[in-house]
């Protein structure tokens, strides 16, 4: 992670610590780790969660995204089920729709189990 970090844009450090500490402080029972490039947040050996830096903002990724509610039309993404968030600012990363957003995310990861067939 250290060395993630340490290669990622200086005007994104903050906003991916920001996440880091969000994902890990809202889902602590899913494990990070490296995972195509970027840090993933896996429960029983699927991504539930991710963080990716852009060259304009940083994705907060959601493998589930198409099951989850998201009232502010936070998410974006036009795949089969990956959505994404992008985040621009630390207070961005702070808003409380992107908190209920994780949190939902643990919670369908939980009620669904492994992802769909096909996935």
């Amino acid at each position: 992670m250290n060395a993630f970090l340490e290669s990622t844009a200086e005007k994104w450090k903050p906003v991916v610590r920001e996440l880091r500490k969000l994902v890990r402080q809202l889902a602590p029972d899913l494990t990070e780790a490296m995972k195509y490039g970027m840090p993933s947040y896996v429960k029983d050996n699927h991504v539930v969660l991710y963080i990716m830096p852009a060259s304009d903002h940083v994705n907060l990724g959601f493998y589930d995204g198409v099951d989850l509610d998201d009232p502010k039309k936070l998410l974006e993404g036009t795949g089969k089920r990956l959505r994404h968030v992008k985040v621009r600012g630390v207070r961005e990363a702070r808003n409380p729709a992107l908190r209920s957003l994780v949190e939902e995310a643990v919670h369908v990861r939980k009620r669904i189990g492994r992802p769909p067939k096909g996935w």
